[in-house]
C-alpha cells in the first residue's frame, strides 16, 4: 500500500476510535445528565419521556444495510482475511487472541456488509496482511466513510447532554442545566 493510502487509511482509524470514545462520553453524558436533570427540575425531565397515554417505543438499534458492490479488490481481500480471522482458526488460541481474532472477523463482515473499505484496510493491518494499491474510487470510498464517521461524532458532541457533560467549570455547567431545565419545562406547556 502506497503511503497516501496508508495515510488515508490511517484517517480512518483515527476517527473509528475517535467515534468509540465520543459513544463511551456520550452515555456517561446522558446518564449524568438525566440525573442531574432529575435533580434540578423533575417536571423537565418529564418532557423527556413519551407523553401520556402514549407508550415509549423503545428505540432499537438500526440494522445496517446490506449494500450490493461489484469491486473484485474488495472481495479477494475480504476473503483473505476471511480465512485467517475466521472462528474455525482460533479453536486453539488464547483467550485474548480468540477476542481479537472474533472482533477481527465481525468487522470484515460488517465492512463487508456496508462496502467500507477503511474497515476492511483497518483490519487488514491489524492482521498483518499485504495490501495491494488501492484505485482512486476505494480511496473515495474511504473519504467518504470518514465524512460519516464526523458527521455521527458531530451529532453526539453537538446533544445537550455531551455539552453539559463536558463543561469544566461548575458554575457554567449549573447554569447551562438550568437553562436546559427550562426549555424542557416549557416544552410541556400547552401552545397557545
Amino acid at each position: 500500500m502506497n503511503n497516501i493510502a496508508r495515510k488515508i487509511v490511517r484517517d480512518y482509524i483515527y476517527h473509528l476510535e475517535t467515534l468509540e470514545d465520543v459513544t463511551d462520553i456520550s452515555s456517561a453524558a446522558e446518564r449524568d445528565f438525566r440525573e442531574a436533570l432529575r435533580q434540578e427540575s423533575p417536571e423537565a425531565l418529564e418532557a423527556l419521556a413519551a407523553p401520556k397515554g402514549e407508550a415509549k417505543k423503545k428505540e432499537e438499534p438500526k440494522e445496517e444495510e446490506t449494500v450490493k458492490f461489484d469491486d473484485k479488490k474488495f472481495k479477494k481481500l475480504f476473503r483473505k482475511l476471511a480465512v485467517k480471522c475466521h472462528p474455525d482458526k482460533f479453536q486453539d488460541a488464547t483467550e485474548r487472541e480468540a477476542k481479537f481474532l472474533k472482533k477481527c472477523y465481525e468487522d470484515i463482515n460488517k465492512a463487508n456488509d456496508t462496502y467500507d473499505w477503511g474497515l476492511l484496510l483497518k483490519v487488514a493491518l491489524e492482521l498483518e496482511v499485504e495490501i495491494e494499491d488501492l484505485e482512486p474510487e476505494q480511496v473515495q470510498n474511504i473519504q467518504d466513510n470518514i465524512e460519516s464517521i464526523k458527521g455521527i461524532i458531530t451529532r453526539y458532541e453537538e446533544s445537550m447532554a455531551y455539552k453539559w457533560f463536558t463543561l469544566n467549570d461548575d458554575a457554567i455547567k449549573q447554569k447551562y442545566l438550568q437553562t436546559c431545565a427550562d426549555i424542557f419545562k416549557n416544552s410541556l406547556k400547552p401552545k397557545a
